[in-house]
Formats: C-alpha cells, structure tokens, sequence
C-alpha cells in the first residue's frame, strides 16, 4: 500500500520477545527504560502564546514507554516514548553524532514532539487528498505555515525520507521503517528567535496505515533531568 513498507504499532504491537537488560541502558543522558524524566520547558513559556494551537506541554515527571534508535550514515538518532502525568504522550529525539575528537558520540540536539494530528484514510482518493502537500516547499497545519527544512534548496515536490528504526521496551524489540519530511517556522520572541518544528510521517501497520503530524521544540540539554 503506498509503497511504504509495512511496520507494527511501537508501544503496544508486535510480537514479544524479551529484552536483555543490557540492551536496556544504552540511550545517551544516561537514559533507560527504567527512568523517569522531567523536561523543562521554562524557556518556551513565553512563546507558549505564538505556538500552535494544538501544542500541549509535558506536566511533571514523564515515564518510559520505549526506546529507538536510527543509524544514519555515522550519526544517531535516539527517541525516548514518553508518557506524562496527564497521560499525554511526547517523544524527545536526541540526535547524536561523533565528537570532533572520534571518540564516541556527542548530544548535538534535542526536541520534545508531542503528535497534534493522526488520520487514517480508508481509500486511495482520501489517501491521494491527505498526500497531496505532503513533501511540498510549504504546508499549512492550524491556518499556520510551515516552510520545508530537508532540500529546501528545490521548489519542487520531495519524497517522504525513509528510517529504519529499532525500539525496544522491557519485554520485546521491534523494528520499524518509518517515512518522514521535516517542516519548520519561525517564531519571533524577544530577546530570542525560536523555531518549531513540524514532523510529518506516514507509518503502516498490519492493520492500519496513519498519517501522523508532530510539532517539536529544540530544549536544551540542561532543561532535561533523568532519575
């Protein structure tokens, strides 16, 4: 369907299989499957009003629901499946890549995603009308527009960019194929420029197949706290 390879749902499909408990620390910031995180978000406070709309902050602690990891090319992507205390789920990517001095990787970047969309067509016209901006130089979500970070040096159409992802939780690991394209906008808060992302994916699974929409905010390092 689509020519998207199939994947299972990441925190509650998929066929269980244990997992060692050494494959269960191995996220930098020192985070496993056991711990819980609080992410500060004091620095987009001020900027809560010129979000969109749909965008929820985390409350309080947040526990883990799983684990991923994407290699690409010689940097890695870790994301962290988060639930809060409201039961509202976030994902923290953590992108990694080698120190300048190529011994082991370095945190370069971090952004809190929270999913403000998710529809599922029935048929190849609904699925033709959801696509159909999809992977362009701009997409409008909430009357607000997002302008595309990855080749944005073309006006032309791109293609959703493929992962390969392994999650893991306490009693399985799973792999995935997950196809996404990166949007962004600026938003103009003094004394700081900030950014907010908007991830746009397509994932499949053996029953369902979702187009899934997730707005990210970069936070840095010292606003993330892990017991």
């Amino acid at each position: 369907m689509l020519g998207f390879k199939v994947i299972k749902n990441k925190l509650f499909g998929g066929k269980d299989e244990e997992v060692p408990a050494a494959d269960q620390f191995y996220s930098p910031l020192r985070i496993g499957l056991h711990s819980t995180i609080n992410v500060s978000m004091i620095d987009w406070l001020t900027a809560k009003s010129d979000l969109n709309g749909s965008v929820i902050l985390p409350q309080g602690s947040m526990s883990i629901l799983a684990i991923g990891s994407v290699d690409v090319d010689s940097d890695k992507i870790f994301n962290i499946y988060l639930m809060d205390e409201a039961l509202e789920q976030f994902s923290l990517q953590i992108f990694c890549s080698p120190n300048d001095k190529g011994q082991g990787m370095e945190v370069r970047e971090v952004t809190l995603y929270r999913e403000v969309r998710n529809v599922s067509p029935q048929s190849e016209e609904e699925w033709n009308h959801e696509l159909y901006s999809v992977g362009d130089p701009s997409y409008v979500l909430d009357g607000q527009e997002y302008k595309r970070v990855w080749s944005d040096n073309t006006d032309a159409k791109i293609d959703l960019v493929p992962f390969e992802e392994t999650v893991i939780r306490l009693e399985e690991t799973i792999h995935y194929t997950n196809n996404y394209v990166l949007y962004a906008r600026d938003i103009s808060v003094a004394p700081v420029h900030k950014t907010e992302l908007l991830l746009i994916g397509v994932e499949e699974s053996e029953d369902t197949a979702e187009l899934v929409n997730r707005i990210g905010l970069v936070v840095p390092t010292s606003a993330i706290s892990v017991q």
